[in-house]
């Protein structure tokens, strides 16, 4: 009897230190499930000798301009196209108490998770679009990271509507932009029916390659029209440095803690 309970015990320790990030042989499946992904975004250091091959390294190339705070202890965060979870996973590092992020793309959320289980986070990801945000099925949220999406969207009005419906805090922006120095005071927005150029391409001379998912460009003036229409208050430019185009900060008129959904209570009631 003795003998079985410490066999059980022995098994139970083992299948712990197996799933733990900190064992040598689930990291060796990490790096094989990290080199068998055939695209990454963002470059995300999973332990000191592997960092996902992404083409944006978001650590050099945007958080210092995007404006997140040192400090998010206690706070409820909402990331919004979180794509591999930089942003998520780096908020929870810095004392968020929850983070919740959403990302429309199936593989974005299969890296994500793959990113999580080796960073032992708590982050948790939908497959979910922007359109999908309200209070009954996400709570409410003290920060919304809203970075690299605004662009990419058919609707962005009824997005900024729909995080403001879950953003009981401030919400933080970042957009490509397009300026025409003749309508530099006017607020507006190009309109690409077909997509653009964006991004890297390690195959292509020129370091583009062509994003059908790329519809509208607005200059900097058109943004803080959009949101403060949306209904957000105190818009306020973060960052308009060229090589992130610009990043606004704005808060919701109902300032409250955020608060996660009422789980007695169902979202389609």
């Amino acid at each position: 009897m003795f003998g079985r309970k410490k066999r059980k015990k022995a098994a139970e320790a083992a299948q712990r230190r197996a799933q733990s990030p900190a064992d040598p042989t689930f990291m060796g499946w990490v790096r094989q499930q990290v080199a068998a992904e055939p695209y990454w975004f963002q470059k995300i250091e999973l332990a000191p000798d592997l960092i996902t091959p992404g083409w944006s390294d978001p650590r050099t190339e945007k958080l210092p301009f995007f404006g997140l705070p040192e400090d998010l202890g206690g706070l409820r965060v909402l990331d919004v196209g979180c794509a591999e979870g930089y942003f998520s996973f780096e908020a929870e590092r810095r004392g968020a108490r929850e983070v919740v992020s959403v990302d429309s793309f199936p593989d974005s959320v299969r890296r994500f998770n793959l990113c999580r289980a080796a960073l032992g986070s708590k982050a948790t990801p939908y497959l979910c679009n922007v359109y999908d945000l309200n209070p009954k099925a996400f709570g409410t949220f003290d920060l919304v990271l809203f970075y690299g999406v605004l662009y990419h969207l058919r609707h962005p009005l009824l997005a900024l509507e729909r995080i403001l419906s879950v953003c009981t805090g401030s919400m933080l922006l970042q957009t490509a932009i397009h300026e025409d120095p003749a309508f530099s005071d006017t607020a507006m927005a190009k309109f690409v029916p077909h997509g653009a150029q964006s991004g890297l391409n390690k195959d292509a001379d020129d370091k583009t390659f062509f994003d059908p998912t790329i519809f509208w460009l607005p200059n900097r003036e058109c943004v803080k029209a959009m949101v403060d229409h949306a209904g957000f208050v105190g818009v306020e430019v973060v960052s308009d440095d060229p090589r992130i185009s610009i990043v606004l900060r704005a808060s919701s008129p109902r300032i409250a803690k955020g608060e996660p959904p009422d789980q007695m209570k169902a979202p389609w009631s």
